[in-house]
């Protein structure tokens, strides 16, 4: 008795964990302070290094600090700060891919001196983990067994890269420009599709201009653009079958913008520097056994239960979202509001409930604003708790990556003391999880059946049973039974009788 054995790769895909950690950044300027008017900060995950029992990470804080200047003038400055961390599990080896995505929990500035701020931020680091399992399975026995195959879908990883490219986005001013004052870039995937050694990826890239019209009345304008993208990039292991997912990740200290002046006109020259995390996974139909049995001995099965990968695919929506804030008395009030500054959103919870997807955070941006009885400058930041939703087809116990930037961010104004504020929230969501399967992996081999008693037996069958079933318990070939009723259908339709002629079939035992 012989039975052949394979091998198989199957994929899956967990949360490892998650940690807080703090990061702490001295900011110093090159002007004097008067007053800290708005900060925001972006973390990144620059590398992963993966060792036996634990993950390495170093990442980059972007700090963007708006201020107003002993002279009075509202200067930005763009500041870098390096951060690392150590994640330890008894799980992790160098054999797996680990995903690290970074995200802000809280922030808070302090003005040290006139020339230092200190950035006291908490970012949240979660880990993912993509795992090889090899299994054996059979898939074929000599005549002596009976094997009933089936087809086990499984995923498998068929590309992992990280690669870096540059995109430019020419953005005109209308107005007039004296000076600028601060740039930002954010990036949103809208679409993913894969071909035979690439992956082709289509989005959104929005840059956020803050810069100063007319130094006589003080004018400052604040610009926002979306331009989509397209980029293709190579990916050996690709194919058009192939399920994608991709993390774009703006790299912040990479930013350039140079300003392009003619005699008429000017224009910022914005080139953003892209990180696209790429995975890529195909699914297989393997040729499993999906029961066996002996025709002349007695066995015992031996199965193997795995995890598989799931994908749920990409939606993108986009959402307005609006809310109020009304100043205190002991806050100046607002006459005129110069400019809205350092937009962003905290994600705070993602879930699928009744076929939606929900995402819940709180919207920031800062008002910066003049006060006329006072002659002062100021500034108030406004929170926006929201929650956006759109109809998915991901299931409710997936695993949800969700990504979401601010754009067309608007405040005003009313009697002085209540501000209005709205945005659009734009959005992709990614879906996977896991699904529970099982194989069989091998057989043991034990004593032999005893001589059968008798020439022929008749078999009362339920309606329901199995052909499969009835000679699996009749330690008989299926084709055998089938040679003697072949008028009774695969599935009993209704309780049957069944005849077995045992010396015609002697062969088969």
């Amino acid at each position: 008795m012989a039975i052949e054995k394979n091998a198989m790769n199957v994929v899956s895909k967990f949360k490892l964990g998650s940690e807080q950690v703090p990061v702490e950044c001295n900011i110093a300027t090159e002007e004097q302070i008067s007053k800290l008017l708005s900060y925001c900060v972006y973390p990144m995950v620059i590398s992963e290094e993966v060792l036996v029992g634990e993950v390495n990470v170093t990442g980059k804080l972007a700090v963007k600090l708006t201020y107003m200047t002993q002279e009075n003038q509202i200067v930005c400055r763009d500041s870098i700060c390096d951060f690392s961390s150590k994640f330890l599990a008894s799980t992790i080896d160098p054999s797996q891919k680990i995903n690290v995505c970074a995200k802000l929990i809280d922030a808070s500035a302090v003005v040290l001196s006139e020339n230092n701020v200190k950035i006291s931020s908490i970012v949240e680091l979660v880990y993912t983990g993509i795992k090889h399992d090899e299994l054996s399975y059979l898939s074929s026995a000599d005549e002596s067994f009976c094997t009933k195959l089936s087809e086990v879908k499984v995923t498998t990883l068929a590309a992992s890269e990280s690669q870096e490219f540059e995109e430019e986005i020419k953005v005109p001013i209308k107005d007039k420009f004296e000076r600028l004052i601060s740039t930002d870039a954010d990036v949103i995937v809208k679409d993913i599709t894969a071909g035979s050694n690439f992956v082709s990826v289509s989005g959104e890239i929005i840059t956020k201009t803050m810069f100063l019209s007319d130094s006589e009345t003080g004018k400052i304008v604040t610009l926002s653009t979306s331009e989509s993208f397209k980029r293709e990039l190579e990916v050996t292991g690709v194919s058009q079958t192939s399920m994608v997912e991709v993390e774009a990740i703006p790299r912040k200290d990479l930013l350039k913008v140079e300003t392009l002046q003619e005699e008429n006109s000017t224009s910022l020259n914005y080139v953003v520097t892209i990180k696209a995390k790429v995975l890529a996974y195909d699914e297989t139909n393997i040729n499993c056994a999906e029961d066996i049995y002996s025709l002349t001995n007695n066995i015992e099965i031996v199965t193997e239960s795995f995890k598989k990968l799931s994908l749920g695919g990409l939606d993108y929506f986009e959402s307005k979202i609006e809310g109020s804030l009304t100043l205190n008395e002991t806050q100046p009030r607002v006459d005129k509001i110069i400019a809205t500054s350092s937009p962003y959103i905290i994600s705070t919870n993602s879930y699928i409930k009744d076929g939606e997807i929900f995402l819940e955070g709180v919207a920031y941006t800062n008002v910066i604003y003049l006060n006329d009885e006072e002659m002062t400058t100021n500034s108030i930041q406004i929170e926006v708790p929201f929650t956006i939703s759109e109809k998915t087809s991901g299931l409710e116990n997936s695993e949800i990556s969700a990504s979401e930037v601010l754009d067309d961010v608007d405040v005003i104004v009313k009697k002085g003391r209540e501000l209005y504020f709205d945005a659009k929230v734009k959005a992709n969501v990614c879906y996977y999880n896991n699904e529970n399967d099982a194989v069989i992996t091998d057989v043991a081999v034990g004593e032999e059946l005893p001589e059968r008693n008798c020439a022929i037996e008749i078999y009362f069958g339920k309606e329901g049973d199995t052909l499969w079933d009835i000679a699996k318990s009749l330690n008989i070939s299926l084709d055998s039974l089938r040679e003697q009723n072949s008028m009774v259908p695969e599935v009993l339709e209704g309780n049957t009788n069944l005849t077995i002629y045992y010396q015609k079939n002697k062969r088969a035992e």
